[in-house]
């Protein structure tokens, strides 16, 4: 039975509505499962036939709902080509005879087109996921086979996708990870809830994203302001105790008494209390003067101490 929508994750509600997908005609169904079965692991040396195996339980369930609108119910009953394991756990296994070689075959389907997409829908059902790790999204293809890959390539590339192709652990595997292009080939197979999820995850992943960076950026703004601030106080308190610091021009002795009366100001704000206002790289240049003075005028009292 489908799952409930409440507490529901997103995969497990992309499987019910990938399970649930509508399917227009004969044609279409009998498409789809070519897509499933090419997408199934295959055994060619099994007496009853050809076999076909997968843990993916829904994938058996879609099948079944295929079977009859495909119209090989009427060469061959769906559920006499299954077997089951008693445990009701691991792989289930699907054996193809020979006699239905004829309508199943070519398994990939012939040219595919993503204008109908079904056959595509069914190699994904049987071999491919949607992954939405801490960072990013992927939706992958997983096939055994390299024609199969070949032919699923090609036709996303005809629709306009963005794929990466590897080889992995005897795979053939086709990647899509542009969130946007995810979006419209779930889509374009038929699961709108799923892409819609999709989509509203995303915008509150950026959302998300956008909040810790400001809260990041705003965090490494106030520490820069403490530190700098924290160093002009040291300067500030040395520059008064030189005995030149009379000497100094009246906007740097400005300056270190209002920081002095204000140590937790930042640059921008110690500017609009002068008098008259200042901009902050215009404080950012007297302090760099006042450093250097006060460094000249503490050398010059290590040379030349006061007996």
């Amino acid at each position: 039975m489908p799952h409930s929508s409440r507490g529901m994750t997103l995969s497990s509600s992309m499987w019910d509505e990938w399970l649930s997908c509508p399917v227009k005609g004969q044609n279409e169904a009998l498409d789809e499962i070519r897509g499933i079965l090419c997408g199934l692991s295959r055994t060619d040396d099994i007496a009853e036939g050809t076999g076909f195996s997968s843990g993916r339980l829904w994938v058996f369930r879609r099948l079944s709902r295929l079977w009859p609108l495909s119209g090989v119910q009427k060469t061959q009953d769906f559920p006499s080509l299954l077997s089951i394991p008693r445990s009701m756990k691991g792989r289930v296994l699907f054996y193809l005879p020979p006699s239905l070689f004829p309508l199943i075959l070519p398994l990939t389907g012939g040219a595919v087109s993503l204008r109908k997409p079904d056959w595509l829908r069914g190699l994904w059902g049987s071999c491919g996921g949607l992954y939405i790790p801490k960072t990013g999204y992927y939706l992958s293809f997983r096939a055994g086979n390299e024609e199969v890959e070949k032919t699923a390539a090609a036709a996303l590339k005809k629709g306009r996708f963005s794929i990466g192709r590897r080889q992995i652990q005897g795979k053939f595997e086709i990647t899509l990870r542009n969130q946007e292009e995810i979006v419209t080939l779930l889509a374009r197979f038929g699961l709108g809830r799923t892409s819609l999820a999709l989509e509203e995850k995303a915008i509150v992943r950026s959302m998300r994203n956008r909040a810790n960076k400001l809260v990041n950026c705003d965090a490494s703004n106030i520490r820069k302001s403490l530190e700098a601030a924290s160093r002009q106080m040291e300067i500030a308190r040395s520059a008064m105790a030189l005995p030149g610091f009379e000497a100094l021009p009246f906007t740097l002795k400005e300056m270190v008494c209002s920081r002095l009366s204000n140590p937790s100001a930042t640059l921008e704000e110690l500017g609009k209390m002068l008098s008259p206002p200042v901009s902050k790289s215009t404080v950012k240049y007297r302090w760099k003067k006042l450093e250097e003075m006060a460094g000249s005028l503490a050398s010059r009292r290590e040379r030349f101490p006061i007996r």
